[in-house]
């Protein structure tokens, strides 16, 4: 009896998974064809700049630039700016102090080559307060291991725009960071044998600059005052990259935004900031102030609007408390009988050294370039000596 329970049970459970089929979506790749403009004006004298290309299939992302529009900035006041495509898809104007007014508002018009005008509505440029204060605490946060934390430093900004101040900012953040190669170039094969004296460390010192990618917003309308402390930016550790090993900079913008911008740029925060599984955390259009007036029925991604910005730099070093733990992608390799003869030219150089014992070992690239590992030796102009 129990032998046939069983086997039917088998059977039953075979039909089953032979009528359960992997779901595929089928996405439209051509629905993803779609205008996107970016871009914003503020109240810096400078280049302004705007960015326009086409939506890319979901299943295959890329930047795609739409390259020899007519792009145009206009604002409330008449004035008309056209701009220049320096790079593809990239498109830019000088403007001056006197044209950058906050509680002017701000329009960018796109004829594309095929002819269709894309439009942004009017973004008014409010007013913003200087950066108060930007600073980090080191903190530690739980890991995946019960009882285990994860020490990192936690940087915060306050914001104190009590006054006749916008209730909306969004912050940018660029940071920068110097490191080392682990070695100057000492020896090296390339069919011959070399040593160099003194030894060379010419890609010795490299710097990173890299934007931070996560999207800062926040609104004050809810509030009591036009204040908020201690608001969380970027998290930097001691573990994951080289950032904290000599030299740490950040570049933190603030900027005073409209409250239909914040609620573009707080939407974008929460879609790309949410966790979830399959389909919770797919991109998504979100509505921005762009139509195409060719064509109403086209949807035009993007958003272009006007802010007051500020900026300030800090710089960070010997933070107290902060393991520096990071992989400096050098390896050593001891040699085996017959390895010179192993090596062929298009391995050349290969890269040695002796270690405290006297002993041989062959290096990787990036123990003596530190370009390898993304950086540039061209030291920055702000750097401090």
């Amino acid at each position: 009896m129990n032998r046939n329970i069983n086997l039917l049970a088998i059977l039953g459970l075979t039909l089953l998974l032979a009528c359960i089929k992997p779901f595929d979506p089928v996405i439209d790749s051509n629905a993803a064809s779609k205008y996107v403009v970016s871009g914003r004006v503020t109240n810096a004298e400078g280049w302004q700049e705007v960015q326009v290309s086409l939506s890319s299939p979901i299943e295959s992302p890329e930047y795609i630039p739409a390259g020899s529009c007519q792009v145009t900035i206009l604002d409330d006041k008449g004035n008309l700016f056209a701009m220049e495509e320096y790079l593809p898809g990239l498109y830019r104007v000088w403007m001056d102090q006197q044209y950058l007014v906050p509680g002017t508002s701000y329009q960018v018009k796109v004829l594309t080559p095929d002819g269709e005008e894309l439009e942004s509505g009017f973004d008014r440029m409010p007013i913003g307060p200087s950066i108060d204060s930007v600073y980090f605490h080191v903190e530690d946060i739980p890991t995946t291991d019960p009882g285990i934390n994860h020490r990192v430093v936690q940087f915060y900004v306050d914001l104190n725009a009590i006054g006749d101040y916008s209730q909306y900012y969004q912050w940018e953040i660029v940071e920068t960071w110097e490191y080392e190669a682990a070695l100057p170039v000492e020896y090296y094969y390339d069919g011959t044998f070399h040593e160099v004296r003194p030894p060379d460390y010419t890609n010795k010192v490299c710097w990173i600059t890299k934007s931070v990618k996560n999207i800062f917003t926040v609104s004050t309308r809810s509030l009591s005052q036009n204040i908020y402390n201690q608001y969380p930016l970027q998290t930097v550790d001691g573990t994951s990259s080289s950032r904290l090993g000599i030299m740490y900079s950040t570049l933190v913008s603030q900027l005073a935004l409209s409250e239909k911008a914040y609620n573009y740029w707080d939407e974008l925060r929460i879609n790309s900031n949410e966790q979830g599984g399959l389909y919770e955390k797919q991109p998504y259009a979100i509505k921005g102030n762009l139509v195409n007036v060719s064509n109403p029925d086209k949807y035009v991604l993007g958003y272009f609007y006007a802010a007051s910005e500020t900026s300030r730099r800090y710089f960070y070093h010997d933070i107290e408390g902060i393991v520096l733990d990071f992989n400096d992608e050098c390896y050593q390799t001891a040699t085996f009988p017959y390895f010179w003869q192993s090596v062929m030219p298009e391995e050349y150089p290969v890269y040695y050294f002796y270690n405290e014992s006297g002993a041989l070992r062959i290096l990787n690239p990036s123990c003596v370039d530190c370009r390898l590992q993304g950086g540039t030796t061209v030291k920055p102009a702000f750097w401090p000596e």
